[in-house]
């Protein structure tokens, strides 16, 4: 029975080891810096992500008509 009291006084101190040290340290790590006046984050990668992909997708749809209207035209 003395295996089974360790054990799990074990995982109570690798749980509390977790909560006390890893999971601040994580929380510090991911944080991320909120502007007050748009409620948005500060460091947004939206708009340059946004943007590559929709020309991205302007020039496939470019191709797409250009090869369909070449193959329409033989």
């Amino acid at each position: 029975m003395d295996e089974v009291q360790d054990k799990f006084k074990q995982r109570e101190a690798l749980e509390n080891a977790y909560s006390n040290f890893v999971e601040l340290h994580v929380n510090r790590l991911i944080e991320v810096k909120v502007d007050a006046a748009t409620v948005r984050p500060v460091n947004s990668v939206f708009p340059s992500c946004f943007y590559s992909v929709s020309i991205w997708l302007l020039l496939t749809g470019v191709y797409c008509l250009s090869t369909r209207l070449r193959m329409t035209r033989k």
